[in-house]
């Protein structure tokens, strides 16, 4: 199983991102091989087109501090799962989700997508 943790630094020891969306870093855990691989995120266009990727990775779990509808609707139309963690460093979040402890998201927690200028 994969899952990816938005991240505001390269690290398992990193805070959780606020923004999805604006994460700096994308870590995506195998739970089968126990490797955490670091990936910078590459930002988004208005397809999600890095999303869709992930997804067709095999990337079907996420854990977030926030997502905006666009995100979160792309995500779900393609079968994936996001789970909130607010406040967490990485590495208590992802122990948390194997743990089932992490509230799943039944949609966007933001009203609309959350960019900078």
């Amino acid at each position: 199983m994969k899952i990816l943790i938005a991240t505001d630094g390269n690290s398992l020891k990193s805070k959780v991102s606020k923004r999805f969306g604006e994460a700096p870093y994308y870590l995506i855990h195998d739970s089968e091989s126990q490797v955490t691989e670091v990936r910078e995120n590459p930002g988004h266009d208005d397809n999600h087109s890095a999303l869709i990727d992930l997804v067709n990775e095999g990337v079907l779990y996420y854990i977030v501090g926030n997502t905006g509808p666009n995100a979160f609707d792309v995500l779900t139309h393609k079968g994936a799962k996001l789970y909130l963690a607010r406040g967490l460093e990485a590495e208590q979040a992802l122990n948390s989700f194997l743990n089932n402890s992490l509230e799943p998201l039944t949609k966007a927690t933001l009203k609309k997508p959350i960019r900078k200028h």
